[in-house]
């Protein structure tokens, strides 16, 4: 399909932008989320984005939104109907996808949830085990026939680091980036090797459990995604494929799924 298609990954610290054009991702844009913005502050800012591109906000054939944010769902959707006038498909448990669940009513799994778990069935064909880095750090499985296994859900990677430099004023604020060495012999190398290394054994531990009592759909293919899923899965003994696209390029295949359905 040569539509364009204009997309939202709404989480609650960052927001991710993406301009689909036939097919491909030809524009990207990480935000802070701010629930305080109201829809056309929105699209003020969006309006910018897309000037720099050389974008109409009229040509978009289609918008996906999947957020965690009631608020930001609430201004973006305003946003969308007032600026935009194309069809606005908002992700939830509830979307008509072809998953399936183990539960009667799946909308209390979260949006970006089922964005991911709808891209790793349509990309991979096979059973996959996602491992979103985000605010949380969420593991999830999804079969190769689209049924929805369940999620874990764990303090972010930076959410738990923030929270250290918080209470220990001592230690000065790291950036992360790959620790050289397991044991650090000083601080800074130190608190690398316990957020870094210590997520990657937490996501490797998971894997291999999941791999373990799910031994019965087969190989489960382990994907790492979201901000700084490079740095925690490089780290990792068990993460197959870092797909950083992943949550945009599940939106764009709702979209065209929406448009033919």
């Amino acid at each position: 399909m040569n539509q364009r298609s204009l997309v939202f990954d709404v989480g609650n610290t960052h927001t991710v932008v993406g301009v689909y054009t036939g097919g491909s991702l030809a524009h990207q844009w990480r935000l802070a989320t701010d629930k305080r913005r109201t829809g056309d502050e929105h699209y003020c800012l969006m309006s910018d984005l897309l000037h720099t591109a050389a974008i109409n906000p009229r040509d978009f054939d289609i918008c996906a939104l999947a957020s965690v944010v009631p608020d930001i769902t609430r201004a973006f959707s305003q946003m969308i109907n007032k600026y935009f006038g194309c069809r606005l498909v908002v992700v939830s448990g509830h979307s008509e996808l072809g998953l399936s669940f183990p539960i009667t009513d799946p909308g209390c799994i979260g949006a970006d949830l089922i964005v991911n778990a709808y891209a790793a069935w349509r990309k991979y064909q096979r059973p996959c085990a996602v491992c979103d880095f985000g605010t949380a750090t969420t593991i999830q499985l999804v079969g190769a026939d689209g049924y929805f296994h369940g999620v874990i859900i764990a303090p972010g990677v930076l959410t738990a680091s923030g929270h250290l430099f918080e209470k220990a004023a001592l230690l000065a604020h790291v950036e992360l980036e790959p620790p050289r060495q397991l044991l650090g012999t000083t601080t800074r190398d130190a608190l690398l090797s316990g957020i870094l290394s210590g997520s990657a054994f937490m996501i490797d531990g998971f894997i291999d459990r999941i791999r373990q009592e799910y031994a019965h759909l087969g190989e489960i293919y382990a994907i790492g995604t979201g901000g700084i899923a490079s740095v925690v899965c490089d780290l990792s003994r068990t993460i197959d494929r870092v797909d950083k696209t992943l949550t945009l390029d599940g939106l764009h295949l709702i979209c065209n799924h929406s448009s033919t359905a």
